[in-house]
């Protein structure tokens, strides 16, 4: 390699050029095999492997999934899809974006991104956080971008907080809203779980003390338990309303129940839903017959929900670390930070006792969208018909002598270049490919996709041999059962990645399902004339609206006076249902309670106001009826996935010298 002395000029010459010694390459295996229970729709990282300049990696992709049992045989498959992408660690610094001067001087002021990981340490045996990785959960997005743990405890303090690298999480959300994301509903779902998951087990609450220990459980609206400490803190559950004063006066003065305890102060948050009780009085092992509310626990049953957030968030947080001052600083990503970035910092409290949400399974996770198909892509109407959407900007006037056939023609130009970015996904990148159709060099400024590895699971069904018992149900000989398991389709696998600056190689591994429906309308069934067919004369007219009553009949109303009502989704191509098709489901499989369960249904929720869940995201949880464990956070399948990773880098295979 040559150079000028001082640096490379323009028209410098060649008197004073050095060589610079050449760096050989050597070949590593990098190979390694990936095992993790997985829940459909989740968006698992199997792969984090750090590249430098004049890396490359050829990688085989091998992957592997098995069910836990089902309880009867499904018809379906799901599509298995390991996704690998390149994200160099220069889109997360703002003094690698511009050649700055000197900067190569003073590399280590080039400060990386951090995340703050909290972890509870104290109140538990240092040999049993040890022992069974309590601090972080196995299934938890920062256990999968490679933080386990924040280390050993040996001071008192309740929680202690280490700062860990935070461009695999800074990457991994990228990663998300550039292709899983649907960036027409402007937002994205992840698996949270902090003390707003309420649980729903009526009749269950904890008595805690000053200390944060239990010290008594309300079950069936009765305490009976011994008190100690300088008081306790009664929930009601979230939303409740203040207790009535029958409970205030038997807490503040015994009345009308006999007890020796009495609490001079006490106090109601409306935020928790608590009574907090202190300063008692007298002591014992007293019988109270609390009559009130019915109770849900707001400290037991905690459960994960899927979390809503903006996908602005996401671009926010890039121009924020590219505008971060001073320079020289690192960039911290706390609990203060928005969701998701922030929600590891968040906590819950289960048995009286507060844990970190990173604790809780599956925390973290982005959940990704169905398989497109009629009912899932549509065309936000704001686009269309909103404010300053193409229909208002393209408008022609036809007062007076305003009206000529050069505007006309140029709203019509108009109308067709932003019809082509709306339909594109109105991102930068789609606007340069929509409106100049230029192949183009791009810079890498986003996570670049580099290949993917394409397997189909299908579940087989299962005979059983002999007479069982299974919650004392009897299951008699033939009772059928199932089992998933892959196919022999394959497609991709084999991918090239090659370095020309420190990134990081990132693998998504994800299981999809391939629904069916039987919740709409047939769209021509509300054909009313024979004007309503299609005619050829009306190609390419433009938008129609995507009407509900073809995902759920429910979204749809009517009056008294027979009068229907539809609403709408979004906008979609005109003439688009003759020329695509979705899955149905029939008979008992239409059926929520009959035999639905052995089918992949997309089920809406339904509500007052029709559907509930309007998106293209997956919920987890209602592919799992198949399976005993039907929960968000059950993780029903196996995924094994083998890496064959060969790389060839700049580095010495000596690894002793003179060897």
């Amino acid at each position: 390699m040559k150079t000028t002395i001082g640096g490379d000029r323009l028209g410098s010459g060649n008197k004073q050029n050095i060589s610079l010694k050449h760096y050989n390459r050597s070949t590593h295996d990098l190979s390694y095999a990936f095992r993790s229970s997985m829940a459909v729709g989740t968006l698992v990282p199997f792969m984090k492997v750090l590249g430098l300049p004049g890396d490359s990696f050829d990688i085989d992709l091998f992957a592997d999934v098995k069910t836990l049992p089902t309880v009867g045989p499904l018809f379906g498959s799901m599509k298995v899809q390991l996704d690998v992408f390149q994200v160099p660690i220069r889109l997360y610094n703002a003094r690698l974006h511009m050649n700055e001067l000197g900067i190569g001087m003073e590399m280590d002021n080039v400060k990386l991104p951090q995340i703050a990981v909290t972890a509870r340490n104290n109140g538990e045996a240092v040999e049993e956080l040890l022992k069974n990785n309590r601090q972080i959960a196995g299934s938890c997005l920062l256990k999968y971008l490679g933080i386990s743990g924040i280390g050993r405890p040996t001071g008192d303090d309740v929680f202690t907080t280490r700062l860990f690298n935070a461009v695999p999480l800074l990457a991994y959300w990228d990663i998300y809203k550039n292709y899983y994301a649907n960036k027409q509903e402007e937002r994205g779902f992840f698996i949270h779980t902090d003390d707003d998951s309420v649980g729903e087990e009526i009749g269950q609450a904890y008595k805690i003390d000053s200390t944060g220990q239990v010290i008594g459980s309300l079950l069936d609206n009765e305490i009976d338990a011994s008190i100690t400490g300088a008081g306790v803190k009664l929930y009601f559950g979230s939303g409740a309303s203040e207790p009535d004063a029958t409970l205030i006066e038997m807490l503040e003065n015994g009345t009308p129940r006999t007890f020796d305890l009495i609490f001079p102060t006490i106090v109601w948050n409306e935020d928790e839903a608590s009574l907090t009780c202190t300063g008692q009085t007298g002591s014992g092992s007293q019988r109270w017959e609390v009559e009130q509310q019915t109770v849900l626990p707001k400290n037991v049953g905690v459960t994960p929900v899927l979390e809503e957030f903006n996908l602005d968030v996401i671009d926010n947080m890039r121009l924020s670390i590219l505008q971060h001052t001073p320079i020289e600083s690192q960039f911290l990503i706390n609990n203060s930070s928005d969701l998701p970035y922030g929600a590891f910092g968040k906590s819950a409290t289960v048995d009286g006792v507060s844990r970190m949400s990173a604790s809780f399974p599956m925390e973290g996770l982005g959940i990704k969208t169905y398989q497109s198909d009629l009912f899932n892509n549509w065309i936000s109407t704001e686009w269309i018909d909103g404010t300053n959407g193409i229909n208002e900007v393209t408008a022609v006037s036809t007062a007076g002598d305003e009206f000529t056939i050069d505007s006309l023609n140029l709203a019509m130009k108009v109308y067709t270049m932003l019809n082509r970015i709306a339909i594109s996904g109105g991102s930068y990148d789609d606007w340069l490919d929509a409106v100049y159709t230029q192949e183009r060099s791009k810079s890498i400024e986003s996570p670049m996709y580099m290949g993917s590895l394409i397997r189909e699971l299908a579940f087989e069904e299962v005979i059983s041999n002999s007479d069982s018992e299974i919650d004392g149900n009897t299951q008699p000989l033939g009772t059928l059962a199932g089992r998933g398991a892959m196919t022999d389709k394959t497609k991709g696998g084999k991918i090239k990645v090659k370095c020309d600056e420190p990134s990081y190689i990132i693998g998504i591994a994800s299981i999809t399902p391939r629904i069916d429906y039987s919740q709409g309308n047939d769209w021509d069934m509300n054909l009313a004339t024979m004007d309503d067919l299609h005619k050829p004369a009306l190609d390419a007219i433009g938008y129609q609206d995507l009407i509900t009553d073809q995902m759920a009949w429910q979204d749809t109303t009517i009056d008294n006076s027979d009068s229907v009502v539809f609403s709408s989704a979004g906008k979609q191509p005109a003439w688009i249902n003759y020329m695509t098709a979705v899955n149905k489901v029939y008979g008992r499989f239409s059926e929520v309670e009959q035999d639905m369960f052995m089918t992949l249904n997309r089920r809406y929720d339904i509500g007052e106001s029709g559907i509930e869940d309007l998106t293209t995201y997956i919920d987890p949880s209602k592919f799992n009826f198949i399976f005993a464990q039907t929960s968000l956070d059950a993780q029903n399948y196996w995924m094994q996935i083998g890496v064959k990773n060969t790389a060839r880098r700049k580095m010495s295979a000596k690894v002793i010298p003179n060897l």
